[in-house]
């Protein structure tokens, strides 16, 4: 017994000796945004990557809002993923700016991430240019985002570009007209309905003691402005089907909601003598300097104008129609990934598109977020009540799927909407005599 006691002691001091003596094991390190964990369970270690980041209007080291706000996002996205280098390419908002990027996309390689226009979309995606963003998207990402967040960046069924925010259009109010005309403004949880709108517009529409001419409705309408674009949408009708692939504005609903939007100039009087032929400078004049508007329906953009000019103001959406609910519309924007053979780049280059369209950055960067943002999460942009308003709006959203139609039949477009507002066609008229045109376009680019 003394003898098996002696041996146990001897195997426990060699066991402490060779634990004492091991290298510790790390443990398994994550896998990087987008690569699959190991088949035994462990993860590969995430390797330093470069990507390319094109950002329209960054000028390296400028003051201006843009340009610093772009330096703080990569500063803290750089921070927060220490593996992933970001190098910025600032590239001007014009044609310039169009050809730089149009040569590195078509070079392939030392570009990641850009901005990406709708109109530009579907070609991006139909060269095979674009890394979808399907793949990249969680769970909680997918219920997260608004339901019709992806309708500008779907082509053939499959997301393209992550959404960053949308210009939803509202209705701005100058409250002293409503309250010398004792009109009283509506709510979004009681809005006005299509009657209730022109109705109120008449009242609001009067001729001052002085002379002074007072509208109660314009919007920029000048060549198919988009700034009026709701009004198109609140009878249920559109421009293309939800897939893009037929037009169909010719359709009851689409003319119905024309026909209503050509009445406030020629049949109920209540906006300016130039309406359907000025531009959005000289509508937000009438408004803002002459306050001879008392409801001008434009994008978020404004806000910031009427606030500076201290112009006492309310936001009001869009009147209901025969849809029967809230309806606004609006411009995207976009980034996009490049699909490249570097895997691990394209991951990085989706984790920061992300970082720039989610939550985060809006509270990270202060003044990143210009428009609402298109994610349940991302309430930054509510700061002030007019601000809340457009922000709820986006749920209610109606957008075009993404269709590059040439110039021609855009402009084409634009007037048959001006020739329907200025009475030289009726609704009807105007887009049964573009339908086939556009239908043909259409077909061809669906081949």
């Amino acid at each position: 017994m003394k003898r098996f006691t002696t041996f146990l002691a001897l195997l426990i001091v060699l066991a402490l000796l060779v634990s004492a003596c091991a290298v510790p094991v790390a443990a398994p390190a994550a896998a990087p945004a987008g690569e699959p964990a190991a088949a035994d369970g462990a993860a590969p270690a995430a390797e330093p990557v470069s990507i390319v980041f094109y950002q329209r209007g960054y000028v390296e080291g400028g003051t201006d809002a843009g340009s610093v706000n772009t330096a703080k996002a990569i500063e803290v996205f750089e921070q927060n993923n220490p593996t992933i280098d970001v190098q910025i390419v600032g590239i001007p908002w014009t044609a310039e700016g169009d050809t730089k990027l149009e040569t590195a996309l078509a070079a392939g390689s030392d570009i990641n991430v850009f901005r990406v226009t709708s109109p530009n979309l579907p070609r991006y995606a139909k060269q095979g240019v674009l890394s979808e963003i399907t793949p990249y998207l969680t769970d909680e990402d997918k219920a997260d985002f608004y339901e019709s967040a992806f309708q500008v960046a779907t082509v053939d069924g499959k997301v393209w570009a992550w959404p960053l925010w949308v210009t939803a259009i509202s209705i701005f109010a100058n409250t002293d007209i409503f309250a010398e005309r004792g009109v009283e403004l509506p709510t979004l949880e009681k809005p006005w309905t299509w009657d209730e709108f022109v109705a109120a517009a008449k009242e609001l529409t009067f001729v001052r003691d002085d002379g002074t001419e007072v509208s109660g409705f314009t919007a920029s309408s000048k060549w198919g402005a988009v700034e009026y674009y709701p009004l198109m949408y609140i009878d249920g009708g559109r421009i293309l089907s939800a897939d893009g692939k037929q037009f169909v504005q010719n359709q009851p609903e689409g003319v119905s909601s024309l026909d209503k939007l050509a009445s406030l100039a020629l049949e109920h009087k209540v906006t300016p003598p130039d309406f359907g032929t000025v531009d959005q400078a000289t509508v937000r004049s009438q408004f803002l300097e002459q306050k001879s508007v008392a409801m001008l329906m434009s994008t978020p953009g404004f806000v910031p104008e009427i606030e500076k000019a201290a112009l006492p103001f309310a936001v009001l959406a869009p009147p209901i129609g025969d849809l029967g609910k809230l309806v606004t519309n609006g411009a995207f924007g976009l980034f996009a990934v490049v699909d490249v053979e570097d895997k691990a780049k394209e991951a990085a280059a989706h984790e920061l598109a992300k970082y720039l369209t989610g939550s985060q950055v809006a509270t990270d960067v202060a003044g990143w977020q210009l428009a609402p943002g298109l994610r349940r999460s991302n309430t930054s942009y509510a700061t002030t009540p007019a601000r809340e308003i457009i922000a709820k709006l986006v749920e209610s959203g109606v957008y075009e799927a993404p269709v590059a139609v040439s110039a021609e039949l855009g402009s084409r477009y634009g007037a048959a909407l001006q020739s329907i507002i200025l009475g030289e066609q009726t609704a009807q008229e105007a887009m049964d005599e573009l339908a086939p045109d556009y239908q043909a376009e259409l077909d061809a680019l669906n081949q």
